[in-house]
């Protein structure tokens, strides 16, 4: 071949150039050949441990499969729950866990039944995780990851957590347990590649929840192609999970009616009013230097534009003997718009702000008070059908409680005789609730008398209980394992 090229281009010798790099080519070539044979002869052939290590570390360093890919089924395909071995939690949260008392509470009640639970959770900002410096107790660890980890949230369809998961699929628990739909998804995923169980907890009803819209800077309903995402994943949970947790009756009820699948258990959010408090508090006047004759109502929990908190502040002008104190978070965003409202109705100096106390403090913060109030905004049904924790706080503070007329708070509160409910968004009707209570001292005090009747009926520990059976009845992939947690 290269004798050939030679007489071509001596026959013709404008081929020269277009000729040149193929001629050089074939010559790397025939050398090539040439000294091939010596250099295998030669190459040092490695190891049985070389080759092993070697392939070891490229599985290490392969990709792995991503969330989505995992989730749907694509890759990694293990049934959820089938390789679920000994008595590890790893649970998945975005919230402020100082202010975030059901995550504590569940976790503290799976170690205290022998669970070894971590919690993976990004930070609020950098550092924040080593500035909370929280402890939960024996069995629970706490592992905070970069904040970016939860930017996620802020995009449609608002649950694709791939750091989270890539932080999760580093531990194989037990059981992944997903905190709301935010983190289903990646706990989801997580259990499918490890084969763990897979149990989420619905602390709202998330499609039927309300999302923050930039262009009319307002919250708004979930609609279309985000809200039926959302009620995909949600039927998925429901279907597909080990086992699937939220706070009340009415949500259990309609997404097993509307969604499919199996009837989420409800543990509601009752606290352990036996836990020791980080301090002692002195009765609420106390802490804020008010007469004793003064009716205090108390708000105690989130602040902001989804709280519905100004008809409250505005009822204020009906019912000049009442002091309104706002204890809560994000009042350094959203207290001076509480202040200016309490000016223009010329209430400014009966409404107190005051900072947040730790989550396992509020009850006993709150004792002194003389009423408890709670509401929302009738933006969706999450907000309607909700029965927060703050209401059984009130409870065991001893504090009669006034709440909007929704179907869980109201038919709570006046089957018990705790309290009153009203109009949320009419300040003549918050005032009249307010009267009856201030006017009326024998119903007040009978009231105060029926929270701890209400609470003893409700029984706190129980309702944590139900979530340690619940672990406890799911299967575990050898019988032994099941034993040692029984």
């Amino acid at each position: 071949m290269l004798g050939q090229l030679k007489l071509m281009v001596k026959r013709y010798p404008p081929l020269a150039r277009m000729l040149r790099p193929v001629y050089s080519r074939l010559v790397r070539l025939r050398s090539a050949a040439v000294h091939l044979p010596t250099r295998i002869a030669n190459a040092r052939v490695p190891s049985l441990r070389e080759m092993a290590e070697d392939r070891a570390e490229r599985i290490a360093t392969a990709a792995l499969p991503s969330m989505s890919e995992v989730a749907e089924g694509r890759a990694w395909n293990g049934r959820i729950g089938r390789s679920a071995v000994g008595s590890d939690v790893t649970m998945l949260v975005v919230s402020d866990l100082r202010i975030d008392p059901r995550v504590e509470r569940e976790a503290r009640a799976l170690a205290s039944a022998g669970f070894a639970v971590t919690v993976i959770c990004p930070e609020l900002h950098d550092g924040a995780g080593a500035a909370a410096n929280l402890d939960w107790g024996r069995g629970v660890s706490i592992r905070h990851i970069h904040w970016s980890a939860a930017s996620f949230m802020m995009k449609q369809p608002g649950y694709l957590a791939d750091l989270l998961y890539q932080e999760a699929i580093k531990t194989k628990p037990f059981a992944f347990h997903g905190h709301d739909l935010s983190t289903a998804y990646a706990a989801m995923a997580a259990a499918r590649f490890h084969g763990s169980h897979l149990v989420v907890d619905f602390h709202e009803w998330f499609s039927e929840n309300v999302h923050w819209d930039a262009d009319k800077s307002v919250w708004v309903p979930y609609q279309g192609e985000w809200k039926q995402q959302l009620q995909h994943l949600e039927r998925r949970c429901l279907t597909e999970a080990s086992a699937t947790i939220t706070v009340c009756d009415s949500i259990a009820d309609a997404m097993e009616t509307e969604l499919g699948g199996t009837r989420p258990v409800v543990i509601r959010n009752i606290p352990d009013v036996s836990r020791t408090t980080s301090r002692n508090y002195p009765p609420l006047k106390q802490q804020l230097g008010l007469p004793e004759s003064c009716f205090v109502l108390l708000w105690q929990g989130g602040t902001g534009p989804t709280r519905l908190i100004e008809p409250i502040i505005e009822a204020l002008a009906h019912v000049p003997e009442c002091v309104f104190v706002i204890r809560g978070p994000s009042l350094d965003l959203f207290g001076a718009g509480y202040l200016a409202l309490a000016e223009r109705v010329g209430v400014a100096d009966r409404v107190k702000l005051e900072p947040p106390v730790p989550s396992g403090d509020v009850v006993a913060a709150a004792r002194g008070a003389d009423a408890g109030i709670w509401t929302l905004p009738a933006l969706c049904r999450n907000f309607t059908f909700a029965l927060p924790n703050k209401i059984f706080e009130y409870l065991a503070a001893d504090l009669p409680v006034l709440v909007a007329h929704y179907p869980e708070a109201k038919r709570l509160v006046l089957e018990r005789e705790v309290g009153l409910a009203f109009d949320p968004y009419d300040p003549q009707s918050i005032a009249q609730s307010i009267k009856r209570l201030m006017q009326d001292e024998p119903f007040r005090m009978r009231c105060a008398a029926n929270t701890r009747t209400a609470l003893a009926q409700l029984d706190a520990a129980s309702e944590w209980r139900k979530l340690v059976a619940l672990y406890g009845s799911l299967p575990a992939a050898n019988s032994s394992t099941q034993a040692l947690r029984k």
